[in-house]
């Protein structure tokens, strides 16, 4: 079976939640699947989880740049949630768009190694640490083996403290569903066809901090970017 692009992603690697991944896959599921993806294909959520979802399908193969839908995703969509045949699709993609990560040996490399081969698909700082808790989820959901080592060095979610070496010690499927600040990063890649390149945003900070001028600056570009991405698209 297919499982998207083979070529190395340029979408930056997951990092919102599995479960986020999980729930949009099952809107697919409930709503039908159109051949090529935008953001109202999930109207109920927020517009930051619509871009970032969708950055998430590009990194997976599950859409290409120009946001049809692929054959991985198709398979994946027709599959029972939960199932066996869901599982096995999983690991395939995981293992087609984290090479570099499965070029480790997951029962023995060490933390470090992990995250230098997260971090080789362009994450860094917070986004790295949501990314590799992604991956974690993602790979115990599929039963893809990983060690002790790897699981318990997860990065935790609610900052540099106590709290979050406590929830990095924790099992990564309950660290991801603990409350946490509303700190976050996010990154949006855009083609520009006629430039022949890419523009590429990013932010880390409070979102519930954000007002006046500065909300409305921050949600005017993700909304000119979508806007762009459409019309090109």
């Amino acid at each position: 079976m297919g499982i998207g692009e083979k070529e190395t992603p340029q979408n930056p690697p997951v990092y919102l939640s599995f479960k986020t991944l999980r729930s949009a896959v099952a809107g697919l599921r409930e709503h039908g699947l159109p051949s090529k993806l935008d953001r109202s294909a999930w109207s109920n959520r927020s517009g930051f989880d619509q871009t970032q979802i969708l950055s998430a399908f590009r990194f997976l193969g599950f859409v290409d740049s120009q946001s049809n839908t692929q054959q991985s995703l198709r398979n994946l969509v027709e599959a029972k949630e939960n199932s066996e045949e869901e599982k096995k699709i999983l690991a395939g993609i995981l293992k087609d768009r984290y090479a570099k990560v499965f070029d480790l040996d997951l029962n023995s490399a060490t933390p470090l190694q992990f995250s230098e081969a997260i971090g080789n698909y362009g994450a860094t700082g917070t986004t790295k640490d949501r990314a590799i808790r992604f991956f974690v989820k993602a790979a115990k959901h599929c039963g893809i083996s990983l060690s002790k080592r790897l699981t318990r060095a997860v990065p935790g979610r609610n900052g540099p403290s106590s709290t979050k070496r406590a929830a990095s010690r924790q099992d990564p499927a309950k660290a991801e569903d603990t409350p946490t600040a509303p700190q976050s990063a996010a990154m949006k890649t855009i083609k520009l066809p006629k430039a022949g390149g890419s523009l590429t945003i990013s932010g880390d900070f409070n979102w519930f901090e954000l007002v006046a001028d500065e909300r409305e600056l921050v949600l005017g570009i993700i909304d000119k970017m979508a806007a762009f991405e459409n019309k090109v698209g």
